[in-house]
C-alpha cells in the first residue's frame, strides 16, 4: 500500500509544480504560499511513504516507526495546510478523507503493537 501511496503521491507533486510552473511567469516570485505548501508537504508526504514501504522490504528495524509515520500522515494529511494560512473548510476536506483516516487510525494500532519475534517462528526441538 506504501508504494502506491508514495507513486500517487509524487505524480501530485509533478502534476501540481507543472501546473504551477505554467500559470506563473519564470520572473514572478509571487507564488501562493497554499500552492508551495501543498507541493511541498506532498512531496514530503511521499518520501515518507516510500520510506515505509522500503524499510519493509529490507525488513530493517525501523520499518514500524516508519509505518507509523506514514499512517499520522493518512489522518492528518491537511494539517501543513492550517499553518499555511489555508485552515478555511479543513473540517470539510478532513471529513471527505475519512476512509483514508479510518485506515491510517488502523495501521497506528497495528504498527504499535511490539513485536517481539516470537510470532511466526516455528519450535526449536530440545536437543
Amino acid at each position: 500500500m506504501f508504494l502506491i501511496v508514495s507513486g500517487f503521491g509524487f505524480h501530485v507533486v509533478y502534476k501540481n509544480s507543472r501546473s504551477l510552473m505554467q500559470s506563473y511567469s519564470i520572473n514572478s516570485y509571487l507564488v501562493n504560499l497554499g500552492d508551495a505548501t501543498s507541493i511541498a508537504s506532498n512531496a514530503v508526504y511521499s518520501i515518507v511513504w516510500l520510506m515505509a514501504w522500503w524499510m519493509f522490504v529490507r525488513k530493517k528495524p525501523a520499518a514500524g516507526r516508519w509505518a507509523i509515520a506514514a499512517n499520522l500522515i493518512l489522518m492528518f494529511p491537511y494539517l501543513p495546510g492550517i499553518f499555511g494560512g489555508n485552515w478555511r473548510g479543513v473540517l470539510k476536506l478532513e471529513i471527505d478523507w475519512l476512509p483514508f483516516i479510518l485506515i491510517g487510525i488502523f495501521g497506528v494500532i497495528i504498527f504499535s503493537i511490539p513485536y517481539h519475534g516470537w510470532r511466526g517462528k516455528p519450535d526449536v526441538a530440545a536437543e
